[in-house]
């Protein structure tokens, strides 16, 4: 059996002899340590979460920019040829 000594000033906490741990005894701190300890795990995850939605949709939008960056080049080039073949044809510019 475990054999347990009083931490001075602190009622809930006693040193296990064997193993010269602190422990505490007292039910309430440790299920709302344990409850606190889930509430920042979960925050943790969903931070993780957010950080690679963000992530994910600064992808989107370079990819989004360079093919508008494409439409843009291509149809500038459409124009040049367009007035070119006007010109050559001897139509309205």
């Amino acid at each position: 059996m475990k054999q347990y000594i009083k931490v001075e000033a602190q009622d809930s906490l006693v040193r296990d002899i064997s193993s010269n741990a602190i422990v505490n005894n007292n039910k309430s701190e440790y299920e709302n340590f344990l409850r606190i300890s889930e509430q920042k795990y979960r925050e943790k995850k969903e931070f993780e979460k957010l950080k690679t939605d963000v992530n994910s949709m600064k992808n989107d939008l370079d990819e989004i920019k360079s093919m508008l960056k494409s439409i843009v080049r291509d149809w500038i080039i459409n124009i040049g040829k367009t007035k070119n073949t006007c010109s050559n044809n001897g139509s309205i510019r």
